[in-house]
């Protein structure tokens, strides 16, 4: 009976209401049989024939004229059986129409969704990459779209909560339905290298002003991703590498970068603002912006446009120009207060 139980709870909601529905008509059916044979003094084949055509409704007569225990005892059974017949056909229903219905709704929702997206980020495939991808833009409130080929992976990332375009990155029409068009950013974590180009070069294609950050494996391919549009070109391994040797050799630089990237601990945070024709302090120099005083917010560094380095610790004489990358250092109270700043 407890194993009954148990195996009930694991099944989906529509089944396990059939399930608890079919238990309880079968209790009634072994009750309402002994009953009749109690009460109406029938047989078993009289008494099991009572209680099934009581509990279905189907109207053919008794078997025998009932006394006035057994006629009280038939509208017990009618109320509970026709109930429980009724709750059972309704988990019936609903288990049908969740199991093939159900994916339909949920597949219409995921694109409607989707196509709300703007300015967002589509990450193009859910390996191991692609997985820690999106778990970091998900803890910064990033909006972002999967592409996934692989059917049953893809049905993982939607369980997680994720939206999800199902089908090959490298394909127009699904780069497509995933709002490449609309994105402002593209990862493409594909395990293969070649498949990897192909997304990159199709997403330049469709949206050339796309940031594009590309997966590489072999040394060679770097080279041929940054060709085909890709603007940051990623091999796994290499950083790896880096990483495991930095944190011999400077672990307590690597501990600072964790916590100003990593966004996991309050202490600081590091950010990026490229500079609009809007921004409130164009045409300023560092020193005239007051940002330190102001916000408490601290220019780490500054690269000029057209430029590839950045002028680390720069002069507060440095003046701001349009298309200027600046990076920000600070609380995440300071950050905010500069946020507010710079949108009012």
């Amino acid at each position: 009976m407890f194993r009954s139980l148990r195996i009930i709870k694991r099944l989906p909601l529509g089944a396990r209401h059939a399930a608890i529905a079919l238990l309880f008509l079968l209790i009634i059916l072994i009750c309402g049989t002994f009953g009749f044979m109690l009460i109406e003094d029938m047989s078993f084949n009289e008494a099991l024939y009572m209680t099934v055509i009581t509990i279905s409704t189907v109207g053919f007569r008794e078997v025998r004229k009932l006394g006035t225990g057994g006629t009280y005892f038939t509208i017990a059974i009618i109320f509970t059986g026709v109930s429980t017949v009724l709750f059972f056909l309704t988990g019936v229903f609903e288990f049908i129409l969740g199991e093939y219905f159900g994916e339909f709704w949920r597949q219409r929702k995921m694109k409607a969704n989707v196509t709300k997206l703007r300015d967002h980020i589509v990450v193009c495939g859910f390996g191991r990459v692609g997985k820690s991808v999106a778990d970091e833009l998900m803890n910064q409130n990033k909006p972002f779209v999967v592409v996934e080929k692989d059917r049953e992976v893809f049905y993982q990332c939607q369980q997680l909560g994720y939206l999800a375009v199902y089908g090959s990155a490298t394909d127009a029409e699904v780069l497509k339905e995933a709002g490449i068009q609309r994105a402002a950013g593209l990862v493409s974590a594909l395990n293969s290298d070649s498949e990897n180009l192909y997304t990159v070069l199709t997403a330049k294609v469709l949206n050339p002003g796309i940031i594009i950050v590309a997966r590489a494996d072999q040394p060679d391919s770097e080279e041929k991703l940054e060709m085909v549009g890709a603007d940051r070109v990623i091999s796994p391994y290499k950083i790896a590498g880096k990483r495991m040797a930095n944190l011999l050799t400077r672990p307590g630089a690597c501990e600072f970068l964790d916590v100003v990237t990593g966004g996991n601990l309050p202490e600081y945070q590091l950010s990026e603002i490229l500079v609009r024709n809007d921004f409130p302090y164009l045409g300023m120099t560092i020193r005239e912006t007051k940002l330190r005083e102001r916000t408490g917010v601290t220019i780490l560094s500054v690269r000029k446009k057209g430029e590839t380095a950045f002028n680390v610790n720069p002069s507060p004489d440095i003046l701001i120009e349009e298309g200027d990358v600046l990076i920000l250092i600070g609380t995440p109270d300071q950050m905010e207060s500069l946020r507010l700043g710079l949108t009012s």
